[in-house]
């Protein structure tokens, strides 16, 4: 039977600090407290985690593969796929509930990968071992379940990846047959038509497609960019030799287009940010890995404007500032603790619910987790909240920069006058944030750094 996970977040025990600051004269005594996180665990907090220790595990105990979220009358939802086939949960403010279970049209202890899209009300699913098909499922019976339309085995059983441009209303099945590309019309959702059947490459292990610009990751072969508006499609660029170069496995745009961020699936590689111009051509501008990169390898990204989502195989998952260099690890939360050979277990998919702040992540081992982190504060354009002058807040009462904040181990106290803590935030860059909830009074801020000392420390009154 399928067990959900307990809350696996710990709480450490509220410490007083005693610290004096001079303020008009007046000295006041604060106390802060927060969350103690373990080696493994940084400025993302879990809120859920499911798993099901029924489904008999494969190669490396692996049973998960990915996961895909979407949005449904006013609710949250996603897809995992699993050794037997497609798991359907909503996505509460807290948890995760088990809405409906779909069978793979192939299942067996020793496959590897599903992966999902969603056009209109519709969930597509594919499977890249045995005599698999492209699943249609209707979305319309949600919250209830999910009805599945359609096996379709027309075009291909095996394929790799999938992704929708939404836009134009076409499917790009990756490595379908495990041969070069498909892009099917779905104009007509459930009845899929053939476009094109893409032979230029060999093999296009997963793409990234947005109104008909594709970004195509093929393998050893590089990164190569198409344009499919014409009946043939046009190739606008390729990246095939460059620096610290593996495995080219996925990549994504940010949604003002700006940036593409790609990664090599190999071992001792770095992720590459890139810069992209009108025609889609790029650059690498950047690269960013984990510490301990050199024995590890990332898997699949999630990118905005300024943030970056890793998925990172063993070293579970991970959150980038890519707003400004240098490129800052931000987030962790480590999904597999345990300390193998293979480099390719733990967390294998991540999707982004960026207005909720919540953050899904597939492992390989251990099911679905459910984080939160503060993406739609993080997010924002950072060079807009600086100031020169010394107030700690400004017109707007929201972000304001301190240049000595470098440290993750940071923290920022509010306390109301009475010595009352109405705020306790960790640091994750070089600012604060001041919650416009804030009754109206006069409060007193205390920043720590990583021993709890006091860095600095004032005054500031909250008006109507």
């Amino acid at each position: 039977m399928a067990k959900k996970g307990l809350f696996l977040s710990k709480h450490k025990q509220t410490k007083l600090k005693t610290i004096l600051l001079k303020l008009l004269s007046l000295i006041i005594l604060l106390f802060s407290g927060g969350l103690i996180h373990a080696q493994n665990q940084k400025n993302v907090f879990l809120l859920d985690n499911w798993t099901d220790t029924t489904i008999e595990k494969g190669l490396g105990d692996a049973v998960f593969n990915d996961v895909w979220g979407f949005a449904f009358n006013g609710a949250n939802y996603c897809a995992m796929g699993s050794s037997i086939g497609t798991h359907i949960f909503k996505v509460g403010e807290t948890e995760l509930e088990l809405i409906d279970f779909e069978p793979g049209s192939y299942q067996n202890r020793y496959v590897e990968h599903r992966d999902y899209k969603v056009y209109q009300n519709y969930l597509y699913g594919v499977c890249d071992e045995g005599e698999s098909s492209l699943q249609i499922f209707d979305l319309s019976y949600l919250p209830d379940s999910v009805h599945k339309v359609t096996d379709h085995d027309a075009f291909f059983n095996v394929c790799h990846n999938i992704f929708i441009d939404t836009i134009n209303a076409k499917l790009y099945a990756c490595a379908a047959n495990e041969l070069g590309m498909l892009v099917l019309d779905i104009s007509n959702p459930v009845e899929p038509v053939l476009d094109y059947f893409m032979t230029e490459l060999s093999y296009v292990h997963d793409c990234y497609v947005r109104n008909d610009t594709a970004y195509l990751n093929a393998g050893f072969e590089g990164l190569h960019i198409y344009n499919f508006a014409g009946d043939v499609p046009v190739e606008l660029g390729i990246l095939d030799f460059y620096p610290n170069q593996g495995y080219n496995h996925s990549g994504w745009l940010s949604p003002d287009g700006s940036k593409y961020a790609f990664i090599d699936e190999t071992e001792g590689t770095k992720i590459k940010l890139c810069e992209t111009d009108e025609l889609a051509l790029i650059s690498i501008s950047e690269t960013f890995a984990t510490s301990d990169y050199e024995n590890f390898a990332p898997h699949n990204v999630i990118l905005l404007d300024n943030l970056a989502f890793i998925s990172y195989y063993n070293e579970g998952f991970r959150i980038f500032d890519i707003s400004k260099a240098p490129i800052k690890e931000i987030g962790v939360y480590d999904t597999f603790l345990e300390d193998t050979k293979y480099k390719l277990n733990g967390a294998w998919g991540v999707y982004v619910f960026e207005e909720q702040n919540q953050i899904l992540v597939s492992d390989r081992q251990s099911g679905l987790f459910l984080f939160s982190f503060p993406i739609q504060v993080l997010n924002v354009d950072k060079e807009g909240t600086y100031v020169t002058n010394s107030p700690l807040i400004d017109a707007n009462s929201v972000l304001i920069p301190r240049e000595n904040l470098g440290s993750d181990d940071v923290t920022f106290t509010i306390a109301a006058a009475d010595g009352r803590i109405v705020y306790d935030q960790a640091n994750f860059l070089n600012y604060v944030n001041i919650p416009l909830t804030l009754a109206t009074g006069t409060y007193i801020y205390a920043i720590y750094d990583e021993f709890g000392d006091l860095i600095e420390g004032g005054k500031f009154v909250k008006a109507n």
